[in-house]
């Protein structure tokens, strides 16, 4: 079966935009309490894990370490996954989506140029353009300027108010240099997305793009290749078991996007994260467990004596306090059929009855397969 299927996008709900609170806040609309604290996180690798470094001659490729030889999962790219997750599951804009997929050919060669599925998206589900006027996802992790030539004059791409700076921050997560290796291993063909195979890209009705695209976890070994081509590399992974250390740092979120921030972090039972390179072989798979987290309450911090308006948590009471915000939340927030998606796709133990592998060039060629949806490859 087709290694990544799409979640779905309730069309109907629209993301909630709204001005958020302001960085140097101490307290919300009507004295609503702010969540400032950080959060200490396990990564526990599932399956083997490979980052790419895009500097490494050696071969087979390593994963990505950082100056002290330590490897390193960047913060930017854990940034980009819970991002990702809060705008799946709590009705955030398309932050990446321009639309600007159909190889056209000129010059004699295929580039993207054109953006045939550009107004199958709802203009009020395009990314977010104004800092008063945010979705749950952008008050979470900030909005940058739009790009020039995206319909905006260089003036409208500098002006101040397209710009809102994040509250979450990440460090890069790190592994020890000695932690376990996958074995040496030449990965199939990995090429571009394909996305003007509107069968896969489209929902049934081709009148709309068919959602956001995810990985399926795999219950086999990683599929690998017994040749080099232009399209495959020869790596050496982090096996699974591999355990990485971050800290996560949040400022001034309100209690719907505290709730959104820690589900994006947690997922429910039986789900798991995709994170690195060759998801659509296996590799990947990784389990975001939250060891500690301290929350400030900046508000009474000078007020209240001795803790400084401090409170710790243990794993157990993130969960139960993550459990207690979500139920408002799912009420509000939640895209609860995107969920549901999410939740087959990112399911946990894998299916092992199911093998995941792209269908080859011969079965895009065949006339009787042009208009066959994932869940019908072979």
């Amino acid at each position: 079966m087709n290694p990544y299927d799409f979640v779905c996008i309730d069309w109907e709900k629209p993301p909630l935009r709204k001005k958020p609170v302001w960085h140097y806040q101490l307290v919300g609309s009507e004295q609503q309490k702010l969540y400032s604290g950080q959060i200490e996180l396990d990564i526990e690798t599932e399956t083997a894990l490979l980052i790419h470094d895009p500097h490494a001659r050696n071969q087979p490729t390593p994963s990505l370490r950082n100056a002290q030889g330590d490897y390193i999962i960047p913060g930017s790219s854990l940034k980009g996954m819970l991002r990702s997750v809060v705008e799946t599951l709590g009705r955030g804009c398309l932050t990446l989506f321009d639309g600007d997929y159909e190889p056209v050919r000129k010059n004699g060669r295929f580039d993207y140029y054109e953006a045939p599925y550009k107004n199958l998206v709802p203009k009020t589900f395009l990314r977010c353009t104004n800092n008063n006027e945010l979705c749950l996802s952008c008050r979470i992790f900030g909005m940058m300027r739009p790009k020039p030539g995206e319909g905006n004059s260089d003036a409208r791409v500098g002006e101040g108010k397209n710009l809102f700076l994040g509250k979450v921050s990440i460090g890069d997560a790190r592994a020890p240099r000695t932690s376990p290796l996958y074995a040496k291993m030449r990965t199939i063909d990995l090429m571009g997305a394909h996305p003007h195979h509107d069968a896969f890209y489209l929902d049934s009705t081709k009148k709309a793009i068919a959602g956001r695209k995810y990985y399926f976890h795999h219950a086999h070994e990683p599929l690998q290749a017994t040749r080099a081509t232009n399209y495959n590399h020869y790596i050496q992974p982090l096996d699974k078991g591999t355990t990485f250390q971050v800290s996560l740092d949040f400022t001034g979120l309100t209690v719907d996007e505290f709730a959104a921030l820690l589900l994006a972090i947690t997922l429910e039972d039986g789900m798991r994260h995709k994170i690195g390179y060759a998801k659509p072989l296996g590799l990947g798979t990784v389990h975001l467990n939250p060891q500690s987290m301290m929350v400030i309450d900046y508000a009474n911090r000078y007020t209240e004596p001795g803790g400084r308006g401090r409170t710790l948590y243990n794993h157990d009471q993130i969960m139960q306090l993550r459990n207690e915000l979500l139920e408002p939340f799912k009420k509000t927030q939640l895209a609860t059929r995107s969920l549901q998606d999410l939740r087959r796709i990112w399911r946990w133990p894998a299916d092992p009855e199911v093998v995941y592998d792209y269908p080859d060039y011969s079965w895009f060629k065949s006339a009787g397969n042009s208009s066959k949806r994932i869940i019908n490859t072979p």
